[in-house]
């Protein structure tokens, strides 16, 4: 038996490894060759939107590609990067975004009871974490920012869970999940005092825009006319469930209807289990169900790896890992498959949670009731 079992822990250790090994050498690759063109595309529009911010042309790109898809208050935070060389400002984002991945792993060790180094494997060794970083794009930092939201759930504080979500608001599609268990949970006051995080950005989305109160307007189009465009390029990389369901010529009638359905799932099962559950859970949904999700927006799904991990017993913990080490890197291959691998994890997964929850039984948490802990 005890044979068996160092077997099984050695197993884990190799697939962990070779998750987190090939999700370097990934990155490493993407880093050099971007690097060397002076920075990502998505870098070079991030570049640009700083450089445009407190004008009108913030809103108005010279190409569709080139559009702003944030609010334009977060172009704010772009500013300093378009007064340096832009492979320099690429290098100092690839720091900071590490630095925030590392951050995240090391709460979510906390958070989940999980050992420093358990925590940071699973973190890039789940390929988005580092594929994130290494493209320029910000997906680490609304990582971070999830899991200060969580912690600050867990431990009932008011402020601490409203300060980050309001600030993680720059990314609604990352923020709005965590909106919906504090609603669902009964925790109304910091759902408010998040949302004014949302008054805040609109006000510095005004001012980045030159003084346009009425810029919501403008940007929801131009976003809208961005968005086919991506999609249309970027396709086979698409993660969530309505850009899976849209690939296969379902109607946008139907695909609203069938995400209806989940949401409404969710909802129920969100009740059901308790926060630290819920949290994670809701961050991995937000993915499946977003309109916009590509490889880099997977990195929200951490949260639940990492729950999963600190639950399951060792033998679905290689599994884990093995899945991690496999499924991770093979979006590499979407083009051959035809198929985002990692839309499996981050779809899949959200939706065997959703039917092992809701068959549970199980009386729905009350409003202002405090679940058990786990």
């Amino acid at each position: 038996m005890a044979s068996a079992s160092a077997r099984a822990s050695r197993i884990r250790f190799i697939a962990l490894g070779a998750a987190l090994g090939l999700s370097a050498i990934e990155a490493v690759g993407v880093v050099v060759n971007n690097a060397s063109r002076g920075g990502a595309q998505d870098w070079r529009v991030f570049v640009d939107a700083g450089a445009r911010a407190g004008t009108s042309a913030l809103l108005h790109p010279s190409e569709t590609t080139d559009a702003f898809a944030y609010p334009p208050g977060f172009a704010w935070m772009l500013v300093g990067f378009a007064h340096i060389p832009r492979e320099t400002g690429f290098w100092i984002d690839i720091v900071l975004m590490l630095g925030c991945a590392v951050a995240a792993a090391l709460i979510a060790a906390r958070v989940y009871g999980l050992g420093p180094g358990t925590a940071l494997a699973l973190a890039f060794g789940w390929t988005p974490v580092l594929n994130a970083v290494a493209v320029g794009q910000n997906a680490t930092l609304g990582l971070l920012l999830a899991l200060l939201t969580i912690a600050g759930m867990l431990r009932g504080s008011t402020l601490l869970t409203a300060l980050p979500l309001g600030f993680l608001l720059y990314k609604p599609t990352y923020a709005l999940p965590l909106f919906v268990v504090l609603a669902v949970r009964g925790r109304l006051r910091a759902f408010a005092l998040g949302a004014v995080g949302g008054a805040l950005w609109y006000v510095a989305s005004v001012t980045a825009t030159g003084g346009d109160w009425r810029w919501p307007s403008e940007w929801a189009g131009m976003v809208v006319r961005y968005s086919s465009a991506d999609f249309a390029y970027n396709a086979v990389k698409a993660t969530s469930l309505p850009a899976l369901l849209l690939r296969v010529g379902m109607p946008l009638w139907l695909i609203a209807l069938v995400v209806a359905a989940v949401l409404g799932a969710a909802l129920v099962a969100l009740r059901r289990v308790d926060l630290l559950e819920a949290a994670s859970a809701a961050c991995i949904a937000g993915v499946a169900l977003s309109p916009h999700a590509w490889p880099y927006d997977a990195a929200l799904a951490y949260p639940m790896i990492a729950l999963a991990w600190s639950r399951l017993p060792p033998r679905e913990q290689t599994f884990e890992a093995l899945t991690l080490a496999v499924v991770g890197p093979a979006f590499l291959f979407s083009s051959l498959f035809g198929l985002n691998p990692q839309a499996i994890v981050v779809v899949g997964g959200t939706i065997a949670w959703l039917i092992v929850r809701l068959r549970q039984p199980g009386e729905p948490v009350r409003v202002g009731q405090t679940p058990r802990a786990r």
